[in-house]
């Protein structure tokens, strides 16, 4: 299949079938085609001090003072456990205490792609597939949650929403889709990343970064996986309040204080996530 014919799939391709309640799956996760937007910003810092108390990480912190976050809202439209959504809420942490990193607009893909403590912690995550629940549940240690959700992409503009078993709002909103590179924004990473980190990140077939779980009985503490992720053309914008709107449903709203700073949209949706590392 054509979708499948890339280095990403070549250096981790897929190795045996396991079997979960669902029935069997192949691992490790692979995407080969969909959509994907990453909606970076800051948080409260004590807030989220107080929902990682339970967890052995810290999370980076600005040196404004602000947690790091990130927002994925992705369409899969063709990957190993069929076609299915996600919402996944995020925070930038480490296993050890880091100095702070800059307060700048873009400072979540510096430390996710290029800091080697950095992680990025799952939260909070949501499939509209009972397979997708089951395999990130069961196989990589997520507190995945069943979801319904609406994606559509009209007219240069992405709109989407996810609704609980109950038909309550968990998070939804509406973002414009840059349509070629933005040249501020360009010179604003140029500027954060340098002119060789820049350079190496491009020349990269595919980029790494690694995923922390939260403790739970299925996996008693906080391992570290690793994910890769492969676009032709990832497109980053600044988020503007005058075009872009989110909403937090009842159980977030006010929760993180979440500040959106960015936009990044990623085509075709290329993606492997590896099982977690054994302690």
């Amino acid at each position: 299949m054509k979708t499948k014919s890339h280095a990403l799939f070549e250096a981790y391709p897929l190795q045996s079938d396991v079997e979960i309640p669902v029935g069997r799956v192949p691992t490790p996760y692979q995407t080969y085609d969909g959509h994907g937007t990453l909606i970076g910003g800051t948080a409260d810092l004590g807030q989220v001090q107080s929902l990682l108390q339970n967890e052995t990480v810290h999370p980076l912190q600005t040196e404004g003072g602000r947690a790091v976050m990130g927002i994925w809202v992705v369409d899969f439209t063709e990957a190993s456990l069929g076609p299915h959504k996600e919402l996944q809420f995020s925070f930038l942490v480490a296993h050890q205490p880091q100095p702070p990193v800059a307060s700048h607009p873009l400072t979540l893909l510096k430390a996710l792609f290029v800091n080697p403590a950095a992680r990025m912690f799952c939260y909070g995550l949501w499939n509209d597939t009972e397979t997708a629940v089951a395999y990130n549940r069961e196989l990589l240690g997520l507190d995945a949650q069943l979801t319904k959700a609406e994606i559509t992409r009209t007219n240069g503009q992405k709109r989407f929403r996810f609704v609980n078993s109950d038909g309550e709002m968990i998070f939804a909103g509406q973002v414009q889709e840059a349509t070629r590179p933005v040249a501020r924004v360009g010179w604003s990473l140029l500027r954060l990343l340098g002119w060789r980190q820049t350079v190496n990140a491009l020349r990269r077939p595919y980029l790494g970064a690694k995923v922390v779980n939260p403790i739970s009985d299925r996996l008693p503490y906080n391992a570290d996986a690793q994910s890769y992720i492969a676009a032709d053309q990832p497109l980053i914008q600044f988020f503007d309040p005058a075009t872009d709107l989110i909403e937090f449903g009842p159980a977030n709203n006010g929760q993180f204080d979440f500040q959106p700073q960015f936009i990044e949209h990623f085509a075709p949706f290329r993606f492997v996530y590896l099982n977690p590392e054994k302690i």
